[in-house]
């Protein structure tokens, strides 16, 4: 008989898989239901799409539109399946797909109640199909002895017992740099709009500084600006590993996938051929905090600091560059009110969250930072 823990580990699901699919869970109800307003009701239920045609009245079959409702339920079905940490029987595989039939059902239920939305048939059979996909994918990688077992083992072997909540903030950064605004990377600064109102500005300018001052900081502050928030935002991420774990690596990814965040935008909206020179004209505006970032988040990845320490650097950047704009006039939001349809209009609807959530996100990472400055304490049997 095998010993006690061994039985019980078997049994117990990967918990950093299982964190990443929620991660992924909270995009997929986001697109699924944006935009949000204007909810109402027409008199028709939430289930009569079922009696309906398999395509909507005033809608056609776009190869697209069946593509992205496939593929975007693929890694849910994969990371649930994978995560479960056995072999899995027939029955494991049915409630894994049926709980990603549910939550498709739910989500087109609730279209039901969306002007901009419609629910169908065929967006709920092409979900099934995705997650079933899915569940192949992850079934097919299992066959590779201890595949998942290792993959899960790197997770949480890298990983702090706390790393699901910086993992939330910082995935909620990267959807806050999706939307265009000026600096590029600059997150809530709405603060620089509170003198509209009396306050503690005096003869004209905000605290009574000089006007040669203000000048100077209103042309350092993007820059600086930019550089606080990609420091605080990727040492968010090696706050979340432990020490020993390839934080230089990680820190690499962390930027690389920045940068393609930040260039979406551009390579959605502005023609191939402009791109080149977008890119240096961007460069050249906010290139010294950008490389002043890159160049201090790769040298504190190199040494060996506990994950609060890491977290408390963190937190003395965003409060940095979150103060210095309480001396700018707010911030440069240009107008999002053009959605396209498939690809384009999934990235609108994450640049759009992104611009609703980069107003509270330096309030959630101040409350989620200064948790984790504190020591981890492991858990002791």
């Amino acid at each position: 008989m095998p010993p006690i823990h061994d039985s019980l580990s078997t049994r117990k699901p990967y918990q950093g898989l299982l964190m990443f699919a929620a991660l992924y869970t909270c995009v997929v109800v986001h697109l699924s239901l944006y935009p949000y307003a204007n909810w109402r009701s027409i008199g028709i239920g939430p289930f009569e799409f079922l009696s309906g045609p398999w395509i909507p009245i005033y809608q056609t079959v776009l190869w697209t539109d069946i593509a992205v409702n496939v593929l975007g339920y693929v890694p849910l079905g994969f990371l649930l399946m994978a995560a479960l940490n056995r072999r899995p029987s027939s029955w494991d595989k049915i409630r894994v797909l049926g709980l990603c039939v549910a939550l498709s059902f739910s989500l087109e239920s609730l279209q039901t109640y969306l002007p901009t939305r419609v629910p169908s048939k065929m967006d709920w059979l092409t979900n099934g199909i995705g997650a079933a996909l899915g569940i192949i994918l992850a079934m097919t990688v299992n066959a590779t002895p201890g595949f998942a077992a290792r993959l899960n083992h790197r997770i949480e072997g890298w990983l702090i017992q706390r790393a699901w909540l910086g993992m939330i903030t910082l995935t909620l950064w990267f959807l806050c740099i999706l939307a265009p605004q000026n600096p590029p990377f600059s997150t809530g600064l709405w603060l620089g709009n509170l003198f509209d109102v009396p306050g503690p500005q005096q003869n004209g300018t905000p605290f009574g500084l000089p006007m040669n001052v203000i000048l100077m900081v209103e042309q350092a502050a993007p820059n600086f600006i930019n550089y606080c928030t990609l420091t605080c935002a990727w040492l968010i991420g090696l706050a979340q590993t432990q020490a020993g774990s390839p934080r230089l690596r990680l820190s690499l990814i962390l930027m690389s996938f920045t940068l393609l965040l930040r260039a979406m935008d551009a390579l959605v909206a502005q023609p191939a051929n402009a791109w080149w020179y977008q890119a240096g004209l961007w460069m050249e505006a906010n290139g010294w905090g950008l490389f002043t970032a890159i160049a201090v988040v790769i040298a504190v990845a190199r040494l060996k600091l506990a994950s609060h320490q890491l977290a408390r650097l963190s937190l003395l950047h965003l409060l940095a560059g979150w103060l210095i704009t309480l001396l700018l006039p707010g911030v440069y939001d240009p107008d999002l009110d053009i959605h396209g349809a498939g690809l384009e209009g999934i990235f609108r609807a994450l640049q759009e969250a992104g611009r609703w959530i980069s107003e509270l996100w330096p309030i959630l990472a101040l409350t989620v930072l200064a948790f984790l400055s504190k020591p981890e304490r492991r858990f002791r049997r």
